[in-house]
């Protein structure tokens, strides 16, 4: 938190402040100070996008927001603490969208309303990508890092869910906790192939072929149509 600032009145809030607004809340800034904070939010954006975790830099990252190295350390502990700040708005939005997962219905409807669900997911994988490598870097590298760690409460969660929805299918052929976690790395780890260039696939190609996944892990491969003689 930046030090001697009050907290914004929600009455003059930016565009940033929406993108950014459980960061700002919790950084407590006035007016000035919340312009900066979600400068610096944009640029750490940005500057994650091109070097990812481990190359980033705090100075480079001041540099891109307009703003002296010593600035960031106001907002800032350190870039750990800066990846925490940013996962805290993108990391909640891609919690309710996985925790919305619909109830898994059998046949052509079932399949469209599970589809449209994957495409909201894998909408916001693609938008904030940058954060989500961010934290699979972290992960990989099993450092004690906040975002990690949240990143991996809000995994939990989702995985209930989608576990909750396979039991509720009625199937025997699939353990619920087993079949939740293959969605789940199959949605992170396509959509972070593709953020990575090495799944080279169109979006309507990764929603559809990650909704057929996961349908006909549930339910089967549907019966291939009768010729007529």
């Amino acid at each position: 938190m930046a030090r001697n600032e009050i907290a914004a009145s929600p009455d003059d809030a930016s565009e940033g402040d929406q993108r950014w607004a459980q960061t700002v809340k919790t950084r407590s800034t006035r007016a000035h100070g919340r312009r900066t904070l979600v400068k610096l939010l944009d640029a750490a954006m940005a500057e994650f996008a091109a070097h990812g975790w481990h190359g980033a830099r705090m100075a480079r990252l001041a540099k891109r927001a307009g703003t002296a190295h010593g600035t960031v350390y106001a907002y800032f502990s350190d870039k750990d603490d800066l990846l925490f700040a940013l996962s805290q708005d993108v990391g909640a939005e891609l919690r309710m969208a996985l925790t919305a997962m619909p109830a898994l219905e059998p046949g052509p409807e079932g399949f469209a309303v599970l589809r449209d669900w994957v495409a909201e997911v894998c909408a916001r994988f693609k938008r904030h990508s940058p954060v989500f490598h961010a934290v699979a870097e972290v992960l990989a590298d099993e450092e004690d890092s906040r975002a990690g760690r949240a990143a991996l409460r809000d995994q939990r969660r989702a995985l209930a869910v989608f576990a909750d929805r396979v039991r509720a299918t009625g199937t025997t052929g699939l353990d619920p906790e087993m079949a939740a976690l293959s969605f789940y790395a199959l949605l992170e780890g396509a959509n972070e192939s593709v953020h990575r260039g090495e799944l080279l696939v169109s979006d309507e190609e990764l929603v559809t072929g990650v909704a057929e996944f996961i349908h006909r892990s549930v339910f089967g491969a549907p019966a291939p149509e009768r010729r007529r003689s």
